[in-house]
């Protein structure tokens, strides 16, 4: 599953408090299996959440504009990320 994954790329929570929401990828941590996930409003860039592969979903939509941000080092906003969350229509 990481190999299809990249910074920058929506997926789904499947398991725990958060299940059922969207986040986007900031960070792959494959060595541990976890990502790091932001949402822009309860997790923010500051704080994002640790998460096993093995319990998030991964969609097909990943957030370019946003991804090529974080990849330069310029991190995208947090208002930006809740925008690009909210507008996206995955469901």
């Amino acid at each position: 599953m990481e190999n299809e994954m990249m910074v920058g790329q929506t997926v789904k929570s499947i398991a725990g408090r958060d299940k059922n929401e969207y986040f986007l990828v900031i960070k792959i941590l494959p060595e541990e299996k976890l990502v790091l996930l932001v949402d822009g409003e309860k997790r923010k860039i500051e704080n994002p959440k640790k998460k096993n592969l093995r319990h998030i979903q991964v969609t097909r939509h990943v957030a370019k504009d946003l991804s090529e941000q974080m990849m330069t080092g310029s991190e995208s906003g947090n208002r930006e990320i809740k925008r690009y969350l909210k507008e996206l229509n995955v469901d």
